[in-house]
């Protein structure tokens, strides 16, 4: 492709507010939820008849339709999933944007003509594991945000799939799909569209001011859309499900303009596409890893959220007819029907208000200020009046017409998942770690095997002390890490070449595309819990592609990993101990931060590991259900996986714990993650089984 190649400019619609103002300002298609299954939960979302409407109005202005089906579902959602699925197959939206592969292998064995795009959360960074989702009707990728130019040019150069780069907006400072953090803390996982934002949290350190240490700037690639066309990327996204109608505006009116106008004069358009933008009230802005893999200014640790505009400090709050009002002195002008975002430096709690009223005094300005705010408090402006325009309403004012709905109907019935496994993998205790010394601890009380995790030390490491070591081979499982970008494809390739010849011959996969490289060979294959197999559906999936056996998800819980895996009990590793990754961050912020531990608001102690490539965020509290280990069994489980990875053990430690397991002792300082109550539900206002 060259640069007079259209990008296609893909808009949030997060609202039918949002979705007038996409279309109103030139966006080329709008993506959207409907009230389940999607993302961003917290968006208003549409209703089914909305949704249809929308549908047959965009396509006869010749726009794009794109739907968010882009969460992991548990068992019992099945006969939800699947009847909604039937109803997108009838309305036909232009694609469904998912992420659990359960939903992948619905829809390609059951609706073939209904088209899918790979969300980010599939964490889909090398072409291999692109080309791989194409067998199955995913006609295009929405890639991993991490990713820089270089990067993108060659996934576009390994294959000929339609591929998706988000350009604007939020950004999660966790690898794409890899947040286990605000699950981690009440069940609200990010994997099933009910992100808490633990990334926007205020955190304390020893020695160092308090901060919002993991709070990122906002994405804006305005600037890199001509090396974006002349790649070949199909398409740009903006993010922002969440916000406003005003924001949506601004952002497409400016991406429009830029795409329009930069193959004929480059610096004039984007000279006037970022004045634009000064109206889009976010956060700081970065490029992320786009020219730079080191870039360590992505964080913008003095903010949690969307800044705006300063308009300056509360001088004092005054009360009239009962009523607060704060006084500013600010050369900002402001007009009624701006918003303003008042932010409290005590317990740093930001809300937004709608001026209703403006008064100017010999003191300064008053404005409207919600309860609780006071002098030394700030305010910001985030959106203005004007900004708000008036678009052509997309959903009619009638909607009887539009009468599809997703009715009942039950989901294909998955029993007995069917595998031929290279090597039969007997029951008992697996131990993990990633940090090749502990193998000379582990030896001590040596479990049914080992499980080492591939970084590049301890690969380098394996084969110079394979002899002398303790473990052969065949007693060694070799664990990959989530992320796999195209770089590292041909080393990766090799090195699974050696490892093989060297004799070993169990894996664990956490990535599509290391999937793919591992086929290639006489192996046995895990599915790692990265791979998100939360149903039977999921499951079946990597079976039938591979793997022998799955590690489910660590934010699962007991009554769905019993349902997902009944009758199957023999295929599943359970991991009855470990200290999750939080955050796992491409970056190594030892070179931007002094600590290694912080702690929250409710004095939850957190470590951070770091290395050149990544920062992983450590619970100091580790997870636990060994005391559940004879219940496991008796319903038919057998192989468990111990994971003593950012444990930093000797060998007094490795034998308490060993000891623990094998009493089935409860771990005193371990919490259950969402083993006992499930994920968080809105309806319940608490974590619930369903």
């Amino acid at each position: 492709m060259n640069e007079n190649t259209t990008l296609e400019l893909v808009a949030p619609a997060g609202s039918p507010a949002a979705l007038d103002a996409a279309i109103g300002e030139g966006a080329d298609a709008v993506y959207l939820g409907l009230r389940d299954f999607n993302a961003r939960l917290r968006a208003k979302n549409f209703s089914y008849n909305q949704f249809d409407a929308v549908v047959e109005k965009l396509h006869d202005l010749g726009k794009k339709v794109y739907v968010t089906l882009n969460t992991a579902f548990e068992e019992w959602e099945k006969d939800r999933i699947y009847p909604l699925l039937k109803y997108l197959d009838a309305v036909k939206p232009d694609a469904v944007i998912v992420q659990d592969l359960g939903i992948v292998k619905l829809i390609h064995e059951n609706f073939p003509s209904l088209k899918m795009a790979a969300s980010t959360q599939m964490n889909i960074s090398s072409p291999r594991a692109v080309n791989f989702l194409s067998r199955f009707g995913v006609k295009r990728v929405v890639l991993s945000r991490e990713l820089g130019y270089d990067e993108l040019k060659k996934i576009r150069a390994g294959t000929n799939s339609e591929l998706e780069v988000f350009a604007h907006g939020a950004l999660c400072v966790s690898l794409s799909g890899l947040c286990l953090f605000s699950s981690y803390f009440g069940g609200k996982s990010a994997n099933r569209g009910k992100c808490s934002q633990a990334c926007r949290r205020l955190y304390n350190a020893d020695n160092a001011v308090p901060g919002y240490y993991f709070s990122t700037s906002d994405l804006m690639l305005i600037s890199r859309i001509p090396e974006l066309a002349g790649i070949g990327i199909n398409s740009i996204k903006i993010e922002g499900r969440m916000k406003s109608s005003g924001y949506v505006a601004t952002v497409v009116r400016a991406y429009r303009h830029m795409i329009d106008n930069f193959a004929v004069d480059r610096e004039g358009s984007l000279k006037k596409a970022l004045s634009i933008l000064k109206n889009d009230f976010a956060r700081t802005k970065t490029e992320f890893f786009f020219n730079d893999a080191d870039n360590k200014d992505f964080l913008n640790h003095s903010a949690s959220g969307e800044i705006g505009t300063p308009i300056g400090t509360i001088k004092e709050i005054k009360k009239v007819k009962g009523r607060e009002f704060a006084v500013i002195v600010t050369d900002e002008e402001l007009d009624a029907g701006d918003t303003v975002r008042y932010h409290s430096e005590k317990d740093k709690r930001r809300k937004s208000c709608k001026l209703d009223k403006i008064k100017k005094t010999e003191e300064g300005i008053m404005l409207p200020v919600p309860e609780g705010f006071e002098a030394g408090d700030t305010a910001y402006l985030i959106e203005r009046k004007e900004e708000i325009r008036k678009y052509p309403h997309i959903i009619p004012s009638s909607l009887t017409k539009y009468r599809q709905h997703p009715g009942i109907t039950k989901a294909p019935v998955i029993n007995k998942i069917q595998t031929v496994n290279k090597e039969k993998l007997k029951n008992g205790i697996y131990v993990k770690t990633n940090a090749f010394n502990d193998l000379y601890h582990i030896i001590s009380v040596k479990p049914e095997k080992v499980i080492l995790e591939a970084n590049e030390k301890n690969l380098r490491m394996l084969k110079s002390n394979l002899k002398t070591l303790g473990f052969k081979p065949d007693e060694i499982i070799i664990s990959f890490p989530p992320f796999f970008p195209v770089n590292d494809e041909a080393h990766m390739e090799k090195e699974i070449a050696g490892l093989v010849d060297t004799g070993f011959k169990i894996y664990i996969a956490n990535n599509i595309g290391q999937l793919q490289l591992l086929k290639k060979h006489d192996v046995t294959i895990l599915a790692g819990p990265h791979l998100y197999a939360f149903n039977k559906y999921s499951a079946e999936f990597l079976v039938k592609n591979g793997c022998g056996y799955i590690v489910p998800p660590l934010e699962n819980s007991k009554k769905n990993l019993f349902n997902s895996a009944d009758k199957n009990e023999r295929l599943f590793f359970v991991t009855v101990f470990s200290y999750p990754e939080l955050f796992i961050i491409r970056s190594d912020l030892s070179k931007k931060y002094d600590f290694t531990y912080f702690t929250d608001n409710q004095k939850n102690g957190f470590h951070i590991f770091s290395d050149e490539q990544f920062t992983k965020i450590i619970p100091e509290k580790p997870f636990s259900i060994i005391d559940k280990k004879s219940q496991l069994e008796k319903k038919g489980f057998g192989k468990f996986i111990v994971d003593l990875s950012y444990a930093k053990i000797n060998k007094n430690y490795y034998k308490t714990i060993m000891k623990n397991v094998k009493e089935e002792s409860i771990v005193e300082t371990a919490v259950r993650f969402n083993w006992k109550n499930g994920f968080y539900r809105e309806e319940k206002g608490k974590n619930t089984e369903s």
